[in-house]
Order: C-alpha cells, then structure tokens, then sequence
C-alpha cells in the first residue's frame, strides 16, 4: 500500500541524513566564548538602561509633552493684501501650508495651524509662552529679491545704499524724546516696490545653507544656491557690473540687507547675504527662505498663553491605560509561562527603559513632544513586544517538543522567533516610517513613537532576551523544568517520539503535524505499537502543545462570515456616512473672556448642556485675563453663537464675553493628502518588503488581509 511506501521513504531520507551527518559534523563555537558574549550583552543592557534612566528621570520634567496635554503659545495672524486685492481662500490655504512648514522646522512638534475666519490663521505652539523670535519668523512673508543698484529710481536711496547706510544700529527713545540710547538691534534701510528691478527673486532659490560672513568675522550669513534660469540672470548681471565693480542689492521684505560690490562674475549661482546676522538670526532667515514667501502679508492680531487641549487628566490616563496594559500582559505571561514569564516580564520592562530614554533625548534636541497620539502608538508598541515575546517562548519550547535539547532549543528555537519578529517589525516599520517622513500634524507623531517602539523591541530581543535565555537553559532551566514551564513540553516530546517512531517519520515532524486526524490514521495502521502513541499523545496535558486547529477545513465558513461582515460594514458606512472631527472639517471657534473662577470641567459641562459635548476647550490668559478657547464642529455661526449664549446664560456671562469666528480645519488639504500618500507608500512597500522576503503572493495577501481590517474597524466605529 501507499503508507509503507511512504515510510520506507522517510526511512531512506531519516538514513541519508544519518550518513550526511556523520561524514560531516559542523564545527561547534566553544562554549565559554558564546557565555562571553552573551554576558557582555547583558553588560551593555544594563549600561543602556542606567543611561535611559539618568535620562528621563523625573519624566514630567524630560519628555516634552505636547499641545493636548501642555498648551503653549496661541498667535492669530491677520492677513492683508499688498496691493489692495481681495484675499483668496488659496492664498489662505497656501499661507497655513508655509506657517506649518515653518513652525515645524522650528522644532515645534505637534503643533496647530488652521485657518480662522476668512483672513486670519490660529497658530498653537506646545510649551511656549515668550516666543518673540519664534513668532518672528512665523510670520515673516519672506519675499527675496536681488536687484542692481543702477536700476533703483529713488535717488536718496540709492545714495545712502551707495555710501553704506543700509544697515545700522537702531535707537530707542523715552516718552519724552529727551534720551536716546542705542537699541542693540540693527535696522534695515526700507525700499519700496515699483522704486527697483528685481533681477533674481527668492523663486529661484533652490538649497539655504548657514556660513561665516568671513574667516575672522563673528557673524554670520546665508548662503543660496539658484536654479538654471537665475543662476543665469545672475551671471549677466555680474559679468556686467564686474569692470565698473557696479553693486548687486540684496533685498528681503523689502529691507536692504546686503549691498556687495561686485568684483567678478558669478556663473555658478551660489550667492551669499550677509547682515550683520547672528546665528539664530541666520537660521531664522534659512528656515523662511526655504519654506518659501507667503503670497500675502500677515500682522499679528492676538498673542496669548493657552492652557491644554485635553490636560493633565488626560495625560494621566493616557500614562494609566499604558501602565496597565503593561501589568496585564506582564501577569498573562507570568501565568502562562511561568519561570519564563519572569524573563519576559524584565524584557518588557527594559524596553520600556529603553523606550523612555529615547523618548528624553529626542525632548532635549526639540524633536519630540508627547501627545495622545503619541501615546496611542507606544500602547500599540507594548503589545507588539508582547508578542515577540510570546513568540519566543512558544517556539522554545515548541523544538523542546521537537525532540531537541533544552540548550538546542534555546540557540535555534530563540534565533527562529527573533528572526520571525524582526520580520513582522519591519513590516510595520514601513508603515511608521511612511507616516513619520510623508504624513505632518498628530499623524507624523503616531509614526515616530510607533518606529521608535519597533526599534525598542528589536533591540530588547537582541540583547537582552536572546542572550538571558542562552545563559540560562544549560544548567538553570533544564534543572527545573516544571519552575521554568517547560515540563510539559519535555513530557510531550517523549510522546512525539514514540509516535514518530510508529509512523516511521522524524519527530519533529510527528509534533508539527497540520492534520491530527490524518496522523492518527497512519499510526494507527502501524498495529499495536501505533495505537499505543496516539493513545499517548491524546493523553498529554499541558498549553498549547495540541496538534494545530483544522482553520483550512472550516475555510469557507470562516470567508464566508468574513465577506458578509464587510458587506455590513461597507452599507452602513454608505448609508450614514463618517463622523469627521474638527480636524477634518474645521467648525467654529468661540472665544470667552473674563470668565473668573470658571474652570475648565464647569465650562465643559456647560458646552455638553448646550449640544456640544465634542467641543475642545482650552484655557487662556491674555495680559493677565483669564478666558477660555472653545473650538466646536458647529460650522453654522449662527449655531454656535446659539450654543455660546446658552453656555454664557448658565455661567453667569453675557453675550458681550465671547465672541464667535469660523474655523478651518486642523488638517488642511495638504495634511491629508500626505497622510494618504504615506498609506498608499506604505502598502507598495509592504508589498515590496515581503515579495522580497517571501513572495509577492504573500504581501497581496497580507494587503488584503489589512483591507479587511480596515473596513471592519471603520465600520463598527
């Protein structure tokens, strides 16, 4: 028959393998050096984890937090035309883009920049609150322009820019005008458009970099590389004004900064502007040029602190849910693996550690700020490590059933799940790095915590679980089988043995059967000795070490419950459509003022009375005045001003403390057109990633698979 035949194939195999590898025995690394340096591993943990701790102690104190949980500065920017034209919503959309662009060059994370009514733009920044320099640069229109001295029409100005009196020290005065001291700042000479001919504008701008104004100069300037077409103008225009050493004026908001005389031709297109800058002055001056010109003028309107979006309490149960999530898969694991709970229970906590250093020293560079976005992604990181976790111990003690060594099993089983792990980090470190480089606003934060948590994880298996296990399971482990949970295995693996023996097939491959009942068919044909093995494999007890589940043969059930949930899904979200937050569809904005003692739950309470119980309510102080910032999806101005006046009526106020202005959206277009890009580029990766590991098959289905999730988690929410 077929099974006989079938065995003494695996005989043939099982002797092949024999003779293979008793003609040829690998070379083995020496035990004491592979102890070496799994203890210095362990030694280089320890030294991280003191480090992160010295790092982010007291936490409150090192890890910036965000706008929701910290507030700032709040800024609205008016616009106003130049040239007395209408103010276009794609003039304000463009401007929001550039700000944003800007504050986050600043190192300004998580920080808000809508548009507000018809011509003004709102800007938050966390953690600030005198940001003189900041706001400077902000709003600064940016507009960059290089014009030949001999094209000026103003004679004056042309004279004094001619004698060098473009650029000096400013003065201030008292009320009275008597004294006059200098004011430490220099002041620009004014130009007025239409008075000059702009011979290469900041348009042309392609690279700003920071440099010396010369070798023994303390200041310094910036420098600008131009693009085809006025690299070109420039060189006539130098080439030109070389033999008469004729001047090129460098103009920026229609101040002279720089007025060099020209001593050759410049071909190449690298121009420096010098002015006298400071460091953070020449920074300042880089980060507008690159961000590009508004298209319109902006005057600061209002300046005033902010409290928190959500605040402290949300912090502290943001900090809660993450703790305990923490506690409950450090307990599952404890109850669950025993002994070998213990190692991943410290894993878990040393990546925490490690998490949290990172986190400090991201903060003291102002390249992090902590928001609940932020804290959703390292919830998600905690789990993630969990289940590398699970992973490791499982296949441990899953070739421990295999038949190998408890040593064996901890160099191959651990080096399995590691790899494995890695595997299906990076997958979704594509995913967090696309959200991180191509997405902005709360999103980009999302993807950094989520890739610094992956990062976290791959590190804690490498050096620090993967060496401990290698430590302990010669002596410590084996020792103590039923301590370290791994009795049941080595129980289960005399079993597989002897059914691996009755079916005439290696061990391993009796424990890892897919198909249980085929298995005992073909033992059971072997006579006494096969029924005797299934009997004893029916008979062990333990967790999880049952021949697999059937999933495949209930296939169509499983697809078939699959297809009709996201029918349902899909028709429900067809039929009532999304709930979209002010990010996404803007709403109103109301402002109250003098509001006392008022607090922010009294306030938010009154809100949920009057119908808005979604509002974002922020706490304000304006020279000293309290007040109240309350943002709401209302987009009916009549509405909300209907809200504001029953929230003012049930507060003691009156209409004359508040006022109502429209608002944007948190996310403009261009926010969520970057995060789409980054879902798109993170699925083509996705794809790209495990048709490289696997095959390409494989990353269509797992696309597919995260379609399906997708569509059931907006469905239900």
């Amino acid at each position: 028959g077929p099974w006989p035949a079938q065995r003494r194939a695996h005989e043939k195999l099982n002797e092949g393998e024999r003779h293979m590898a008793a003609t040829q025995k690998p070379k083995k690394k020496p035990a004491r050096s592979t102890d070496r340096r799994n203890i210095w591993l362990l030694i280089i943990t320890t030294l991280l984890v003191i480090g992160s701790v010295f790092a982010f102690t007291p936490p409150q104190e090192r890890i910036n937090q965000g706008l929701d949980i910290q507030g700032g500065l709040s800024v609205v920017l008016t616009a106003k035309s130049t040239d007395g034209a209408e103010i276009t919503p794609e003039e304000m959309e463009s401007s929001r883009a550039i700000i944003e662009s800007r504050v986050n060059a600043l190192g300004a994370s998580e920080a808000v920049v809508q548009v507000q009514g018809s011509d003004q733009i709102l800007v938050q920044i966390p953690g600030l609150t005198n940001t003189e320099d900041a706001l400077e640069t902000i709003g600064k229109t940016g507009k960059l322009e290089f014009a030949r001295l001999d094209s000026f029409t103003d004679n004056d100005v042309k004279k004094k820019i001619e004698e060098g009196q473009y650029a000096g020290e400013g003065t201030v005065s008292d009320d009275l005008g008597i004294l006059t001291l200098p004011s430490g700042e220099v002041q620009h000479l004014e130009v007025e458009d239409g008075t000059y001919t702009p011979l290469v504008s900041g348009a042309d701008i392609t690279k700003v970099t920071i440099g010396k104004e010369g070798e023994t100069s303390a200041n310094y300037a910036v420098l600008v590389n131009l693009d085809s077409e006025g690299a070109a103008a420039f060189a006539a225009a130098t080439k030109e004004l070389a033999p008469t050493k004729g001047r090129i004026v460098i103009i920026l908001d229609n101040e002279v900064q720089s007025a060099p005389a020209v001593q050759s031709e410049i071909p190449n297109g690298e121009v420096k502007i010098t002015g006298h800058y400071t460091l953070e002055e020449a920074q300042s001056l880089q980060t507008v040029l690159e961000s590009g010109s508004l298209p319109v003028s902006f005057e600061y309107a209002q300046s005033q602190t902010v409290g928190p979006t959500l605040g402290q309490d949300a912090l502290r149960s943001g900090v809660l849910v993450a703790l305990i999530g923490l506690a409950v898969v450090m307990l599952y694991l404890l109850f669950f693996y025993r002994g070998l709970g213990l190692i991943t229970a410290a894993a878990m906590g040393i990546f925490s550690v490690l998490y949290l250093g990172i986190l400090a020293v991201l903060s003291h560079f102002g390249l992090f700020s902590l928001s609940l976005a932020g804290i959703a992604g390292i919830v998600l990181t905690i789990g993630m490590a969990a289940d590398s976790s699970i992973l490791t111990m499982e296949r441990f003690r899953e070739e421990i059933r295999m038949g190998r060594s408890v040593r064996a099993a901890s160099i191959t089983g651990v080096k399995h799940a590691i790899v494995t792990s890695i595997d299906a980090d990076l997958v979704t470190l594509v995913s967090a790095l696309s959200l991180f480089f191509l997405a902005s606003a709360s999103v980009k934060g999302f993807g950094l915590t989520l890739a610094l948590g992956i990062f976290c994880d791959i590190a804690m298996m490498l050096i620090f679980k993967a060496p401990l296990i290698r430590l302990l399971a010669p002596k410590v482990i084996a020792k103590h089988p039923g301590f370290w949970g791994i009795k049941d295995s080595i129980d289960a693996s005399k079993g597989y043995a002897e059914l691996a023996a009755a079916e005439g097939v290696p061990e391993a491959e009796a424990a890892a059967q897919m198909n249980a009942a085929e298995t005992h068919v073909v033992a059971e044909g072997e006579g006494e000795p096969g029924s005797v093995a299934v009997t004893a494999v029916r008979k062990i007890r333990g967790r999880f070490i049952k021949h697999d589940i059937n999933f495949l043969g209930y296939r169509k059930v499983f697809l078939t419950v699959a297809v009709v949930a996201m029918v349902a899904c899909l028709a429900i979200v067809g039929i009532r459509g999304l709930n979209f937050g002010i990010e996404f569809v803007g709403g109103t904005s109301v402002a109250f003022h003098g509001t006392g003692d008022i607090t922010t739950e009294q306030m938010r309470e009154a809100m949920n009375d009057a119908g808005e119980p979604d509002a974002v309510i922020q706490t304000t102080e304006t020279g000293g005045e309290p007040g109240f910032l309350v943002r709401t999806t209302t987009t009916s101005a009549e509405d909300a001003t209907a809200h504001a006046n029953q929230v003012a009526e049930a507060l003691g106020m009156t209409a004359s403390d508040f006022e109502v202005t429209t608002i944007g959206p948190d996310w403009g277009a261009s926010v969520i057109q970057s995060s789409l890009i980054a879902f798109l580029v993170s699925i083509l990766l996705i794809i790209v990633y495990i048709a490289i590991r696997f095959e390409y098959k494989m990353g269509v289905m797992a696309i597919v698979a995260l379609f399906h999730d997708l569509i059931l988690v907006v469905g239900i929410y």
